[in-house]
């Protein structure tokens, strides 16, 4: 007599491995005294290659001149996980920080330094000291892996008290957009900003409450 079989189980599907979190995703913070020291040997080892926009050549400064300051203490609390090589990004620097920068770094940097045509370092800064209830800082570090190690600012976190018409931004002069920064302090720009745009980070990252308007205004 037949024997009656049952067919081979089909073999489930195996579920999905679990996504991996970014190492440095807030609130983590990167180890920046490592990293930097790090960058440092590398880019100060003999035959070491720089940025290939300085083709080989000897650095006008030195390297590691942020971590000899003591910068990564001050800034290590607002910079994120870095997207290139000896490229660290803040996105809402505060009063506190920002202070601690225009004790530390000199006159020359503080009144020279600008992304392109934007504003001043010194000049944003000294904004969201002035202003910690209406302005934060939006901007990079160059570490010491490369030549070109510095602060710099691209733009602005500024809270406003009505809604900006951004339809009437689309050349970016606005009188009302360049009233409300030259009033804010931020007034040393070469041209008006490349883009504003609301903000939808942090609520805790500008002390943010319900009903607060923040827009990001952009260098490029």
């Amino acid at each position: 007599m037949p024997v009656a079989t049952m067919p081979p189980p089909v073999p489930s599907t195996p579920p999905d491995p679990p996504r991996q979190t970014a190492r440095f995703a807030p609130p983590d913070r990167i180890d920046l005294r490592a990293a930097w020291a790090r960058e440092r040997d590398l880019a100060s080892a003999p035959g070491a290659r720089h940025d290939a926009g300085d083709h080989g050549r000897t650095c006008p400064g030195r390297h590691g001149w942020l971590l000899d300051d003591g910068l990564d203490v001050l800034l290590e609390p607002a910079l994120g996980a870095n997207t290139a090589p000896g490229y660290y990004g803040f996105a809402a620097l505060d009063e506190r920080i920002a202070a601690g920068l225009l004790e530390r770094l000199d006159e020359q940097t503080l009144a020279t330094e600008r992304q392109n045509l934007g504003p001043t370092l010194g000049t944003v800064l000294r904004a969201v000291v002035r202003r910690p209830d209406r302005v934060r800082a939006q901007g990079y570090v160059v570490g010491p892996l490369r030549c070109d190690e510095r602060v710099s600012v691209t733009g602005a976190l500024v809270r406003t008290d009505r809604p900006l018409r951004l339809d009437r931004l689309a050349g970016r002069g606005d009188d009302e957009l360049m009233d409300l920064l030259t009033g804010l302090g931020i007034d040393d720009m070469q041209a008006p900003p490349d883009e504003v745009t609301p903000w939808w980070g942090s609520p805790e990252a500008v002390g943010a409450a319900a009903g607060d308007r923040w827009y990001r205004v952009w260098w490029d």
